[in-house]
């Protein structure tokens, strides 16, 4: 046999010369992300790394082979987005200096997550972590290697949906796992038919555990949602999550499995809330079913099951209601006739026949059974007429719509309806008059965030507006946000706008030295400070060089008051040139030069001509 190398798309084994792998087709020379593994690498002298098989804002997943047993694994590297990167050519990672606290605080996350998930090695239904270790700046986890399919592509074989027959058999002990899942402190945040495996035994899987930041919009990290299957309050950073959370996103899995379509995502549905219940898209899905999943994906978590044992409790407990069972009478003579009847004279249709007499209300029950119902009925008829007359007296007395002295208002006539009248308005009705009411969102805590910030992350979505007003504040540094106008935790409509005051800094500052800085840097040093109100003087002395600071109006190192009217002045060296030139100025010409001969005429008179001789 011809020399075998690893695949590093499948990490099987392949001929050495095969330049495409013919069993998952990954070619040998295939580019690789610089940010990512090169593939080939050894982490902690066990595992070769593989191609990237997924990443999200929390870090990448490789596929991977352990040499010590001999298997393939999954690999999970921790690298958060936008706080570090890769060091080209090494595995190596290297940390934003201002990004250290934030990255070690989350690695802490993403390890305790993984330990836990450790010691739940024994519970089926979970991918638990096998392995975790630390180097090159941070943290991998190393969990099994799944053989299987995602859900959504086993739906995907199955017409797109299954019946609650096949659901009540794969999911009872699903449903046990994500229980214990719960009990040791895990809060999935995205189960869906995405990260959902069902493997070659028909058995179900949950993978794809991340920490909570990557499951939450505006957080830390940027959040990784699957949309429908999200609860709302993983929209908003300042809502609670816990169990309820996963409560409604596995009764959101069993409502795509059981009617073949996506539910609406929670934040569409805050607006419109027009999600129909399963039993109205599938009419073979028990109605008792139906309400429970509904009722676990209530907008509000706390209308929800608070747990997935109270969710089982209810899904598999609450069966359709039978019809009552008639009091029995006596025979009659037909059904005497047909108990002393020939066995092969009876056929289905008289059997059917014979079974609906056997229950049928015979003339002589009683009289009180016979007029019950009607006197409900009455009774019930009574009461609305009543409402109605009540209602329009209050409507013919009442002023203008807009008159303050009107003697009812609107909720004053809401408080006068029977308790049994309220009880006909229909849950999604109440929730809808609710969220209209008080807002589809609840208001984010924003104090200490920085302002600049969290405007362009808010208002990039569009979910909520930022307008500043400055203060000082000698507890926040400059550029955080002090107060807001709305309350943390109250609702509001999503896309308003919310005031909110940013620090501007102390009070007061302690001036910096000034010593050997120039103006500009000194300025800039102020400024950063938050002290803008200064001006400046020039003066000629010539032990400071050009442009840098002399003194100040108020000695270095005391305190300057930001709030009251006084201007810093600020003294600086402005010299004029005074060297010497370097050349040697012009002299006048020596005395022993010739001088210039005089003009012609000049001659002629210091020179007259001789006289004319005698011949």
């Amino acid at each position: 046999m011809g020399e075998k190398r690893t695949c590093y798309g499948c990490m099987e084994l392949i001929p050495e010369d095969a330049k495409v792998c013919p069993i998952c087709g990954y070619a040998e020379n295939e580019p690789f992300d610089p940010d990512h593994i090169r593939p080939g690498t050894v982490l902690n002298d066990r595992y070769t790394v593989g191609r990237k098989i997924g990443a999200n804002s929390e870090g990448a997943t490789y596929i991977g082979y352990d040499r010590s047993i001999s298997c393939r694994v999954l690999i999970r590297e921790y690298m958060p987005q936008g706080m570090c990167s890769r060091v080209r050519g090494k595995a190596t990672i290297s940390v934003d200096p201002q990004q250290v606290v934030q990255y070690k605080a989350l690695m802490a996350e993403f390890t305790d997550l993984n330990k836990r998930l450790a010691h739940m090695r024994g519970v089926p239904h979970i991918n638990p972590t096998l392995d975790l270790f630390s180097c090159n700046n941070t943290t991998y986890a190393v969990y099994e290697y799944l053989e299987g399919i995602k859900l959504v592509d086993h739906l995907k074989d199955n017409a797109g949906e299954l019946t609650w027959k096949q659901v009540s058999e794969m999911f009872p002990t699903f449903f046990t796992t994500l229980s214990l899942l719960h009990n040791s402190g895990i809060i999935h945040r995205a189960i869906s038919p995405d990260t959902i495996y069902v493997t070659s035994n028909n058995e179900l899987r949950l993978c794809a555990f991340c920490i909570a930041a990557v499951r939450t919009v505006h957080s830390e990290l940027p959040c990784e949602i699957f949309h429908g299957y999200a609860a709302p309050e993983q929209y908003n950073p300042s809502s609670r999550q816990g169990t309820w959370t996963d409560v409604y996103s596995i009764c959101a899995v069993l409502y795509r499995i059981l009617t073949g379509c996506k539910p609406t995502d929670a934040p569409s549905r805050i607006q419109n809330d027009n999600l129909c219940a399963p039993h109205e898209m599938n009419p073979n899905i028990p109605r008792s079913v139906s309400r429970v999943i509904m009722k676990g994906m209530s907008l509000f978590s706390e209308d929800r099951m608070q747990t997935v044992t109270e969710l089982v409790t209810q899904l598999f407990t609450q069966q359709e209601e039978p019809a009552p069972k008639p009091i029995p009478v006596e025979p009659s003579r037909r059904q005497q006739r047909r108990a002393s009847a020939p066995e092969h004279e009876t056929n289905y249709r008289r059997a059917s026949e014979y079974v609906k007499e056997d229950y049928a209300v015979q003339p002589h029950e009683n009289v009180i059974d016979r007029i019950k119902i009607p006197i409900i009925i009455g009774v019930l008829l009574t009461c609305v007429l009543l409402v109605i007359a009540i209602i329009v007296l209050n409507l013919l007395d009442m002023g203008p719509v807009n008159d303050p002295n009107s003697s009812i208002s609107t909720l004053e006539t809401q408080a006068t309806l029977p308790l049994a009248t309220s009880n006909i308005v229909t849950e999604s009705e109440s929730v809808t008059e609710t969220v209209n009411a008080a807002g589809d969102s609840k208001m984010p805590n924003l104090i200490g965030m920085n302002y600049e910030k969290k405007k362009q992350q808010l208002e990039s979505d569009g979910w909520l507006h930022l307008e500043a007003e400055y203060a000082y504040s000698d507890e926040f540094k400059a550029g955080l946000i002090i107060d807001q106008d709305i309350d943390a935790g109250a609702y509001f409509m999503s896309g308003a706008t919310v005031l909110v005051t940013v620090s501007k800094g102390p009070s007061s500052i302690e001036l910096p030295p000034y010593e050997g800085k120039t103006l500009t840097e000194y300025k800039e040093e102020l400024e950063a400070l938050g002290l803008t109100n200064y001006n400046t003087e020039a003066k000629v002395d010539y032990a400071y060089g050009n442009n840098m600071v002399i003194s100040l109006s108020v000695e270095a190192g005391e305190k300057f008051d930001l709030t009251g009217g006084e201007t810093l002045k600020i003294y600086y060296a402005s010299n004029p040139e005074t060297q010497a030139p370097t050349e040697p100025p012009e002299t006048e010409p020596p005395e022993t030069e010739p001088l210039e001969e005089d003009p012609p005429e000049q001659q002629e008179l210091t020179n007259p001509p001789a006289p004319d001789m005698p011949a």
